[in-house]
């Protein structure tokens, strides 16, 4: 194939594409809010193990989904400051509107066999079911531990 040639298909091809950016919606994108549940330094299950956890999540104002928060623990499981595969954790959130005196606890594992020296944080998902409102959140484990309180709106 000659180099005008080349030039001439990839000149279209060009042409085509932009038109069809030019030319597609924009992608709806969700409103939220991000929130935050304090660290807290805990024991953890296995042998010489603590660590911290954490949670990191979101509220949604605009109603897109109402009285929900999304919720990542985070937690680094470590024996001596290294992270240790054998150590695992079910920290839960403890959580209260303050509204409308609904409660509920959700809790997920964290740990399963990350290798020395991981680089991240294990990590769990929740998605707790509050109702819209100022909610007070706990977060807690079964070991021993300075629980973790904070509140903040919910829409």
């Amino acid at each position: 194939m000659s180099h005008r040639k080349l030039a001439e298909i990839s000149l279209v091809t060009g042409a085509v594409v932009a038109a069809l950016v030019a030319t597609s919606a924009p992608a709806a994108a969700s409103n939220y809010i991000p929130v935050e549940l304090p660290m807290i330094t805990t024991a953890a299950h296995g042998l010489g193990c603590a660590g911290d956890v954490w949670a990191v999540g979101n509220v949604y104002p605009d109603g897109d989904v109402p009285g929900i928060v999304d919720l990542q623990l985070k937690g680094w499981l470590k024996v001596f400051d290294i992270p240790a595969p054998w150590c695992t954790l079910a920290p839960t959130v403890h959580w209260r509107n303050l509204d409308t005196g609904a409660t509920g606890h959700a809790s997920t594992p964290l740990g399963a066999w990350q290798p020395f020296f991981w680089a991240a944080p294990v990590v769990g998902n929740l998605r707790l079911e509050t109702g819209p409102g100022q909610v007070e959140f706990t977060l807690t484990t079964d070991l021993p531990h300075a629980p973790s309180v904070t509140n903040f709106r919910v829409y």
